[in-house]
């Protein structure tokens, strides 16, 4: 309640501020003002037709909103200047941002799914825990995940956006847990309407052009009507190199050279008196620190001399490569290790190219029925980029003893011979492999969407039917170059090579991996490769409602609705043989998958008004509803709400609800690929295996209950008193679970909607609302690594497994060798393991007047003032069972729920419209709260720096030359302000929240005939 008092104070003092925002519309002279960026639409009138509400089945003339509910116009989306609807959406302080546009945001596809798409996050609860609809219809989803690509939408015909936030699984089904954003297409377009945006940064990249036409029209006497689309849109790159910010952002410590890490040796550990006797032959080094075994890296220049790595507290010493060709080299601010600044590499802004074609058309059959149907269609080309790839010692390059790169360097001999006994297995090198290339990976992706349904009324009542089926399909292909063949590499490292090709040949030990030195173009030939993978969507919707008024009642209509529906979606997700066959060098074994699920539901909804006209009840209204899901895979599902809105008085409205919401887990969480790896589990005795010999688990107080599921898991009963693991991680598999259940969430809400009618003109057009909202989402669906699962398989926090039970969920996903007893397979992955608590309030504003009302000439034109402000009270992870709860709000750098990894208190958009007759020029403000690092949160002593406050100013302006001609022009990003880093090392940013583009400028053009 503090938070609520807090908001509306707040917000009423942002009249006084310099503004900006998402809401700019101008209410017509006269209307009930609902601003572009509303908490709801405008009451209609008593000759307009039914609404459906979003949020609702049941049509209604008065359409407030018993749900918390904002409402973002064209225009309003338009005015940001953004390139995307992703950008865009991602101003509203309800999202958390962007997710898509920006490779830095990892949000990129690297195994065929989901490259240059844009994504909705509303809450910062991940894109696949918001529905997002076309005109209260399922979309096509773009990836195995359920997540919808905004590019899907035909933005030239958008009249506007409804955003609910809490769970509306009772009226639309599974996946509405964090919210719905249903996306409204305009039904009053008549002609022709041409629309040309260009954009470009003051850097001179990411340049942008957009093209629109749109059509509607009316035919067969007005018994019909069609809308008709096209769009195309395209989008260069801003490279990482070109940005200072992102220079030195995700250093790898694998230098293009190629080191030699310890315990990599084929065998054994050179002394540090090797080591220092060679380095004593190059100017200007320094000795190795102390005595004994080496345990650093030794690296081989491309001269042939030495250099030392990872050396523990030990500087580099004599690394020469500093000034070669690969971008993004340096030694380490600490001095310890050679790096490599993958950000020089990445696309801060993928470049797009988009083609949009879309129809809908309505036909009275009869003066009871109307026939309709849609159809659309969306082709993409999109381009991700990064470094080199490289090699480690679960991917590894191995180079034999007799290798003459080996025996033919005099100083790589000398440490060699330090080893005793002479080591006789393959020296793993580590490197990043500049030879085969940057990794670039083209995306194609193509989706369309067909629908046809039947509407209309009953004769002789007003109870209104529609029925409809929907089919849509798509198909998303990406290849990887920059790829090789993990097996023709070693190949040619063992001297083993026999190819001949176009490009030449590759026989014997035809490369040096030594340095950083190209392979021939034989050998490239015969080692590179280029991925090809596929994955096909389909999506089957069949849907019937039966709506309208039962009888009245002394406060108006008691209304229904009733209805069922089926759906059916597929994926077959088909990976290039290099990945499927565990041949890669980049990225390990992939498997192909492939999977289906159904549901059919039915549903229904009550709306019951209780009073009407009375004594402190103009209005009292319930709403009802329930759903009940029956899926193949983990049976019925219940969902309902039930909502009530009060209006005691005609300016004052209270609105309110309960919802239990579910999403079913996605194909992608239950039959994704799943890839095979060496999987960390760290070393004893705190880490590592937790049956070895000395580890705290054997000589802790629970000794017995450790040894009776250790011998129950497999490991032999006369091994186990000398058991050990000496190694730091074991085989592994990463990826989807087919045990999955769905996630639960219970949302509640209340809200109060002040819409005061003063004589004074020049407040009788203000607006407020105040929402406080509490989402609670239980047996969530999260990620799950080995290196957590192992201990509490044995009950290292007392409460993950406290029977020390062989059938606990965290020991299920464990293996041992029978004869061994080691762990010869570890399952990470997915598991509904997880509750996420997120609470706050959203506050708007919305104040409109003419400045004839401060004395100015009629013809001055108006001012506009609109604010939409979210604080986040809480959003609080429990990541397992049993594990402490931490509250995020406030902080930056946790990312383990959405895309983003910023939570700010507060986020702030107002604007500020001036406009006449003919000219409309509006300034927006955008405000991030300050942020503790999410380091502080579980360590207070931690000094890892947070981030400040940041404010973003954006200007645009429009100009209308006649009726048909309107031009505008307008910069983001005014200042030109650079994000914030995010880490203790500066290592990243959070580009989903802040703008990693930098100033942008943009023209556009519209045209009306």
């Amino acid at each position: 309640m503090r938070a609520l008092l807090l908001s509306t104070t707040i917000v009423a003092g942002l009249a006084a501020l310099p503004s900006a925002g998402l809401a700019q519309s101008t209410p017509v002279p006269g209307a009930d003002p609902a601003s572009a960026a509303s908490s709801e639409p405008a009451a209609a009138d008593n000759d307009a037709p039914d609404i459906v509400v979003t949020g609702s089945l049941i049509a209604r003339r008065d359409f407030r909103s018993s749900s918390p509910i904002s409402t973002v116009d064209s225009a309003a989306l338009a005015a940001t200047g953004q390139p995307s609807l992703d950008r865009a959406l991602g101003q509203l302080p309800q999202f958390s941002g962007a997710q898509g546009a920006a490779e830095v945001g990892d949000t990129q596809g690297t195994i065929g799914f989901s490259g240059g798409q844009s994504y909705s996050d509303l809450r910062g609860l991940g894109p696949n825990r918001s529905l997002v609809l076309l005109d209260g219809r399922r979309l096509m989803p773009s990836s195995p995940d359920g997540a919808i690509d905004l590019n899907t939408i035909p933005s030239s015909l958008i009249g506007s956006v409804e955003i609910i936030t809490g769970g509306a699984s009772a009226t639309y089904g599974s996946d509405a847990v964090a919210g719905v954003v249903n996306f409204k297409l305009r039904t009053d377009l008549s002609g022709l309407e041409l629309a040309a945006k260009k954009g470009i940064t003051d850097r001179g990249d990411g340049p942008t052009t957009s093209l629109s036409a749109a059509f509607g029209s009316k035919f067969a006497d007005d018994r019909g009507s069609f809308i008709f689309a096209l769009e195309y849109a395209d989008r260069g790159t801003v490279a990482g190199k070109d940005r200072p910010f992102f220079a030195n952002i995700r250093q790898l410590a694998r230098p293009p050279e190629g080191i030699i890490a310890a315990g990599n040796y084929g065998g054994g550990a050179p002394t540090v008196a090797a080591v220092n006797a060679v380095l004593a032959g190059y100017p200007g080094t320094t000795p190795i620190s102390g005595s004994g075994l080496y345990n650093g890296a030794i690296g081989v220049n491309d001269d042939g001399t030495i250099f030392t790595d990872l050396a523990g507290s030990n500087c580099v010493q004599n690394y020469r490569g500093l000034t070669g060709r690969t971008l993004g080299l340096s030694i380490s601010p600490n001095c310890r290790q050679v790096q490599v600044a993958l950000g020089q590499y990445f696309a801060v802004l993928v470049p797009l190219k988009r083609y949009n074609a879309f129809t809908r058309v309505n036909y009275e059959l009869s003066d009871d029925i109307t026939a309709y149907a849609q159809f659309s269609y969306m082709s993409s080309k999109a381009r991700s980029q990064t470094g080199p790839a490289s090699s480690k010692p679960a991917i590894p390059l191995l180079v034999p003893q007799n290798s003459p790169f080996v025996t033919g360097n005099p100083a790589l001999q000398q440490i060699l011979s330090s080893i005793a006994p002479r080591p006789t297995g393959n020296i793993i090198v580590t490197k990043l492999l500049d030879t085969l290339g940057n990794r670039v990976e083209p995306f194609k992706y193509d989706v369309w969407q067909g629908l046809f349904g039947l509407r209309g009324e009953i004769p002789g009542t007003r109870l209104q039917w529609n029925a409809y089926g929907s089919y849509g399909k798509s198909r998303f292909v990406n290849d990887m170059f920059g790829e090789g063949s993990l097996t023709a590499i070693n190949t040619v490292l063992n001297g083993t090579a026999n190819y001949s090709g176009t490009a030449g040949s590759c026989k014997g030990f035809a490369w040096n991996p030594f340095g950083n030195n190209p392979l021939s173009p034989g050998c490239f030939e015969y080692v590179s490769r280029v991925n090809h993978n596929t994955n096909d969507q389909s999506q089957k919707i069949v849907e019937a409602t039966l709506q309208g008024p039962l009888f009245a009642l002394p406060g108006g209509d008691l209304s229904f609705a009733l209805g069922a529906d089926y759906r059916e979606t597929r994926f077959d997700y088909r990976p290039d043989s290099v990945l499927s066959t565990n041949d890669s060098i980049a990225y390990g074994l992939i498997t192909p998958a492939s999977g289906k699920q159904t549901v059919r539901e039915v549903f229904a909804e009550l709306l019951v008004p209780i009073l009407k006209d009375t004594r402190f009840f103009q209005e009292l209204t319930a709403d009802l509803g329930y759903r009940y899901s029956d899926y193949n895979l983990f049976g019925g599902q219940h969902t309902y709400k039930a909502d009530l809105s009060w209006r005691p008085f005609d300016p004052v409205f209270f609105r309110g609800g309960y919802s239990v919401a579910i999403r079913a887990p996605s194909l992608g969480n239950l039959f994704g690929p799943t890839s095979v790896a060496q999987l960390p589990i760290g070393t004893g005795p705190n880490a590592g295996d937790p049956c070895a010999v000395g580890s705290i688990y054997r000589t802790g107080a629970n000794a017995a209950k450790v040894q009776a599921l250790c011998l129950a898991q497999g490991i032999p009963s006369a091994i186990f008193p000398t058991y050990t693991y000496g190694i730091s991680t074991v085989p592994g598999q990463d990826g989807s679970n087919r045990n999955l259940t769905p996630e639960k969430a219970k949302t509640y809400s209340f809200g109060v909607v002040l819409s005061p009618k003063f004589n004074s003109s020049l407040f009788n057009r203000v607006n407020l609302s105040v929402d406080y909202y509490h989402i609670k989402i239980r047996n969530a669906i999260g990620s799950l690594l080995l290196s957590d699962i192992l201990p509490r398989c044995f009950n290292s926090d007392g409460v993950s497994n406290p029977t020390y039970s062989l059938s606990n969920a965290y020991c299920d996903r464990i293996t041992r060798d029978p004869l061994t007893g080691q762990i010869s397979l570890g399952r990470q992955g997915l598991f509904n393991f997880a509750t996420y608590t997120v609470a706050g309030v959203d506050t708007q504003f919305s104040w409109h007047f003419d400045l004839d009302a401060i004395g100015l000439p009629g013809d001055a034109g108006f001012l506009e003032l609109n604010s939409t402000a979210s604080y986040t009270q809480k959003y609080k992870v429990a990541g397992l069972l049993g594990s402490p709860t931490i509250n995020y709000a406030g902080s930056a750098g946790f990312g383990g729920v959405g895309g983003g990894i910023s939570h700010p208190k507060w986020k702030v958009n107002t604007g500020l419209t001036y406009g006449n007759a003919d000219f409309k020029a509006t300034l927006l403000w955008r405000y991030v709260d300050k942020m503790v690092h999410s380091d502080k949160l579980a360590n207070p002593a931690s000094t890892t720096a947070g981030v400040p406050a940041y404010s973003y100013f954006d200007a645009s302006a429009e100009f209308e030359v006649n009726d048909r001609f309107t031009f505008g022009v307008g910069v983001t990003n005014l200042t030109d302000k650079t994000p914030p880093f995010i880490s203790a090392s500066p290592l990243t940013t959070d580009a989903a929240n802040y703008d990693v583009i930098g100033r942008t400028f943009f023209a556009s053009v519209k045209a009306k005939f």
